[in-house]
């Protein structure tokens, strides 16, 4: 089934959405696993990304972004991800997750793919596997459709899986071709339009932090974000300092003139943000 102008309205409108929060990495990541389980009629969704991937193996595959999952269930989503650090696609194919080699075979060809659970392992292969019994049978899925790409800033695969509940309508082409535009349109703005965890960014800042800084970017004075958040005069001109050192400015023009320019900088060392917590 084609997607219908209706859908590739939702789309764009998801794309709009999640690039409103362009400073915040774990907020527009987890809306867009949010409208995309929307999208697709999903439960659960995944971003995982990967560094240092070999080109017959897995490097340091992380979980990045996941909505859908009871916290007492995080734990695993973490643990399921880890059985694939430093091993081959092919030795994980055959214990972990069938399918996973041919889907990195298309990936290193291509450079994306995008594809519904059926295209590429079948049922005989998938239920005795880690990835269902372990994994997806704890969290209440089953069927899921998974899309890869190779992102630029910083150059590394990342993956996104969305999964459908036990019993639900196994996922169509229409599901797969929705995911597909969304990656397509997604990928070109990471580390471009869409700060990541490696750029200078809201990742890190306080809850007070956070507050201050909206309401500098709202033009409020500090005076007026004392008032606000009911704070002194004082502690509200530490904070400001404290984001001018996190975003590597010096005054407050500077700081709006960064986030009217929506290009996120990278960061100098690990613990630019940390710093401000």
């Amino acid at each position: 089934m084609d997607i219908s102008p209706d859908d590739v309205s939702r789309v764009v409108r998801l794309v709009r959405e999640v690039c409103d929060r362009w400073d915040d990495p774990a907020a527009w990541r987890r809306h867009l696993l949010q409208g995309a389980c929307h999208l697709l009629e999903g439960k659960v969704g995944l971003m995982v990304a990967d560094h240092s991937p070999g080109r017959e193996t897995f490097g340091r595959p992380f979980v990045i972004s996941v909505v859908g999952v009871p916290p007492a269930l995080l734990a695993s989503v973490a643990e399921a991800v880890s059985q694939f650090e430093s091993r081959g696609y092919e030795d994980c194919a055959r214990d972990v997750m069938p399918g996973m080699a041919a889907l990195h075979r298309v990936l290193n060809r291509q450079g994306w793919v995008t594809a519904a659970r059926d295209e590429f392992t079948s049922m005989k292969d998938y239920y005795p596997a880690q990835s269902y019994m372990n994994f997806r049978r704890r969290l209440g899925v089953d069927d899921y459709v998974v899309s890869l790409r190779i992102v630029d800033v910083p150059r590394r695969p990342e993956a996104i899986t969305i999964d459908r509940p036990c019993g639900a309508p196994a996922f169509g082409q229409r599901e797969v071709e929705l995911l597909r535009l969304l990656h397509d349109e997604i990928t070109p703005l990471i580390g471009v339009r869409l700060a990541t965890e490696e750029q200078l960014c809201r990742d890190g800042l306080s809850k007070r932090l956070n507050e201050t800084l909206t309401l500098l970017l709202q033009g409020r004075s500090e005076k007026e974000v004392a008032s606000a958040l009911k704070l002194s005069a004082r502690t509200v001109h530490d904070y400001v300092t404290m984001l001018y050192e996190h975003f590597k400015v010096s005054s407050r023009a500077e700081l709006l003139a960064y986030f009217i320019r929506r290009e996120p900088a990278p960061r100098l060392t690990v613990s630019t943000c940390k710093s401000t917590r």
